[in-house]
């Protein structure tokens, strides 16, 4: 006998055979000449089946030369009849019928994505995308649903770049962005452990620091507890984590797989930056009024100081010379202090004020920095004599040196990143990309050839990392 409700799904799955007729003659590119894109679950009939729908409407609106279907690890045989409903209610039917991953799919698949984790055997040496902490569709379909179109958001702009003729691409090309959890307020510095290629982010307003697995594109865990959090860093030798504390003026120490807590380095107050010199084996923290500590990583304590006469911000390590290149943003100077007895050795006065952000060139021996007002990128010998100025994007917090491609990346607050080209003493922007206001920092990491951009939780979304590649 048919009930009204079976009337009602047959008349929702007509609908959406027809909808998908229309849409699949209107697709600018056969199935053959689309890059597959591989959605896995565990029983491939609920979430893959639903992100596969999803994304192949969304790749059709936007022309993009892309279908997507769906896999299972330990395959069910039928979609779910809540999963059928879901779909047909939004004018949408399963991708395909269920089916067994295979190594052949991984192998021809242009991105593979997953909600389970898939084993070894089945994946090969391929890359995979995972999207973890997405409940399941058939507990409830629209939370879920909303979860897969966000992320399929995110993830189109990477397959759209990539589509692109090669002369058409821009150079940085986002990848992945990835969610931070529950995370409010300002984020500040960024740091990597290449060892376990996970990164680290001081969640400064939210008085935490987030672990994220950049090989899995998630968020491993959140160190919570902690007081304005600044600076990180990782010190390989006796692999700690190190977070420098505004609020508090302190130092915590973790150790680097369990991040347990592991000691603590009493500063004064405002402790800030932090850069690991690893050859030297040791730690150097920005804090205070002005000052720069050294730390022992063996014994975990300060062994010396070098006063300043104003707060640091960003500061380099000269990898041969010993010397120490600081930005005093409240003094409009930058100061050269040597990195062995702390003696400070020569002051640039500035004409242009909050010079927060610096990089050193090692491959040219300069030393590239930014400021806020007004928006100016500055090229300096290490001597101090200017080469090079360039107009640059607003609120400005960190600035790179890509030696590879001969470029210099530039993260801001008013939402843009901005890519110099270098020619020689010429320092010419070659694009400006949109991000997020509040977007200001930063981590390029040329071991992994990636851009990192801290995105804090605001009208844009929730607080999220930008995963950004070079191209070419």
């Amino acid at each position: 006998m048919w009930t009204q409700s079976k009337v009602t799904r047959l008349w929702l799955r007509l609908a959406a055979i027809a909808l998908a007729i229309v849409m699949a003659a209107a697709a600018p590119t056969s199935a053959d000449e689309a890059g597959t894109i591989v959605f896995v679950c565990q029983h491939g009939v609920v979430n893959g089946q639903m992100a596969a729908a999803y994304f192949n409407r969304a790749a059709q609106e936007r022309r993009l030369p892309f279908r997507a279907v769906s896999r299972g690890i330990d395959l069910y045989r039928s979609v779910p009849v809540r999963v059928q409903d879901g779909l047909a209610l939004d004018g949408l039917e399963a991708a395909n019928t269920p089916q067994q991953l295979s190594v052949n799919d991984i192998t021809a698949a242009r991105r593979v994505v997953a909600f389970d984790q898939i084993p070894a055997e089945r994946r090969g040496g391929a890359d995979v995308t995972y999207w973890s902490g997405i409940p399941l569709g058939i507990d409830d379909y629209e939370a879920t649903r909303d979860q897969i179109v966000q992320r399929i958001d995110a993830l189109i702009p990477t397959l759209a770049a990539a589509a692109q003729p090669a002369e058409n691409k821009a150079p940085l090309e986002l990848e992945a962005k990835i969610l931070l959890g529950d995370v409010r307020g300002r984020i500040d510095h960024l740091a990597v452990d290449l060892k376990r290629q996970r990164l680290f982010v001081a969640e400064l307003g939210n008085d935490s620091v987030g672990v994220v697995d950049l090989a899995a594109h998630s968020l491993l865990r959140t160190l919570t507890g902690l007081n304005e959090p600044q600076g990180v860093g990782y010190e390989p030798s006796t692999d700690t984590l190190y977070v420098a504390n505004a609020r508090d003026g302190s130092v915590r120490l973790f150790e680097a797989n369990e991040y347990k807590a592991t000691g603590r380095i009493e500063l004064s107050s405002d402790a800030d930056n932090i850069r690991i010199d690893a050859a030297a084996k040791r730690v150097i923290v920005g804090y205070g009024d002005g000052g720069l500590a050294v730390l022992d990583p063996a014994t975990r304590a300060k062994v010396r100081s070098a006063p300043l006469k104003a707060h640091p911000e960003s500061f380099q390590l000269e990898p041969d010379g010993g010397r120490i290149f600081v930005n005093l943003p409240d003094a409009r100077a930058v100061v050269v202090v040597d990195g062995t007895s702390g003696k400070q050795l020569a002051t640039w006065p500035l004409n242009k004020g909050g010079n927060f952000a610096m990089a050193i060139d090692r491959d040219r021996g300069r030393i590239v920095l930014a400021y806020r007002s007004p928006a100016e990128l500055a090229v300096f010998s290490t001597d101090g004599k200017p080469i090079a100025n360039a107009e640059t994007c607003g609120d400005v917090d960190d600035v790179f040196i890509d030696g590879k491609r001969n470029r210099v990346y530039v993260s801001c607050g008013a939402g843009y990143v901005d890519v110099f080209e270098i020619d020689g003493s010429v320092y010419r922007r070659i694009t400006r990309l949109p991000t997020a206001t509040g977007a200001r920092t930063s981590l390029f990491v040329p071991e992994m050839d990636r851009l990192l951009v801290a995105v804090r939780a605001g009208p844009a979304g929730p607080a999220t990392i930008w995963v950004f590649k070079p191209m070419p």
